[in-house]
C-alpha cells in the first residue's frame, strides 16, 4: 500500500532533481561562470560534481520506472479481465513517445557528464545541449502528467 506512492515519489523526485539541476546549470551557473576568465574550468568542475547526482537520478528513474511500468500493466490486465473491456492504445502510444524522449535525455545526460574524450566537445560547449535536455525533460514531465490522467 505504501510502496506505490513511495516509488512514484522517488521516480518524480529523481526526474525533477536531474532536470532542475540541468536548468540551474543553464540559467544560473553558466551565465555567472562566463563572467570570469577561467569559466571553462568552473563549468567542467561543476558538471563533474553534478554527474554523481545525474547518474544516481538516472538509476533511480530507471528502476522506479520499470516498477511503475509493470505495476500499471498488471493493474490494466486485471481491470480488463474483470470488466471485459479496456482500450489502452492511447496510453501505450503516449508512453512509447515518452520512452523515446527519455532515451534522448539519458543519452544527453551521459554525453554531458561522462568523462570520456569523445564527449569533450559537448562538455566544453554545453549550452545548446543543456537547452535541449531541459526542453525534453519538461516534455517528459508533461507526458507523465498526461499519462497519470489517462490511467
Amino acid at each position: 500500500m505504501l510502496l506505490k506512492p513511495l516509488v512514484q515519489w522517488v521516480h518524480v523526485g529523481s526526474v525533477v532533481l536531474m532536470i532542475g539541476g540541468f536548468f540551474f546549470f543553464r540559467v544560473v551557473l553558466i551565465p555567472i561562470a562566463n563572467r570570469f576568465p577561467d569559466s571553462k574550468t568552473l563549468i567542467a568542475s561543476a558538471l563533474k560534481r553534478f554527474s554523481a547526482v545525474v547518474w544516481t537520478a538516472l538509476l533511480t528513474v530507471l528502476l522506479s520506472g520499470v516498477y511503475n511500468f509493470l505495476s500499471f500493466f498488471r493493474t490494466a490486465r486485471r481491470t480488463a479481465a474483470e470488466t471485459g473491456e479496456a482500450d489502452y492504445s492511447l496510453y501505450i502510444f503516449v508512453l512509447a513517445i515518452k520512452f523515446f524522449i527519455v532515451f534522448l535525455v539519458y543519452t544527453l545526460a551521459v554525453v554531458l557528464t561522462f568523462p570520456y574524450p569523445v564527449f569533450e566537445g559537448f562538455q566544453k560547449k554545453p549550452t545548446p545541449w543543456l537547452n535541449l535536455t531541459i526542453i525534453l525533460g519538461l516534455i517528459i514531465i508533461f507526458l507523465s502528467a498526461f499519462l497519470r490522467r489517462l490511467a
